[in-house]
């Protein structure tokens, strides 16, 4: 992933992207990616990601401002909390004013 910020993490198993992802009780994930926003406008805790299959996904965890996904030649979405959305390389997801670009 490619942040609007300049930052790049590689990702691997499951994880949560927020100003300061932490998991709730009993929840256990192999990443915690920090956003770095000075406005706030990413939520401490905005969304959740993983893999299935092979495909990525992500997941919104009831954030302040919505995620959106930017699919290439789509329309944008926006992500209903709770519900997957499986994403494909090249896919720009807006996260706040802040976003990121799965590579």
């Amino acid at each position: 992933m490619q942040f609007s910020t300049g930052e790049s993490f590689t990702v691997y198993g499951s994880g949560l992207i927020g100003r300061n992802p932490r998991s709730e009780p009993g929840e256990y994930f192999d990443q915690l990616v920090r956003v770095l926003d000075p406005s706030r406008s990413v939520s401490k805790v905005h969304l959740q990601f993983g893999q299935e299959a092979g495909r990525f996904w992500i997941m919104d965890r009831f954030s302040g401002n919505g995620t959106i996904v930017r699919e290439p030649e789509s329309e944008p979405v926006r992500c209903q909390p709770e519900k997957r959305f499986r994403l494909a390389r090249g896919t720009r997801v807006d996260i706040g004013e802040q976003f990121f670009i799965v590579s």
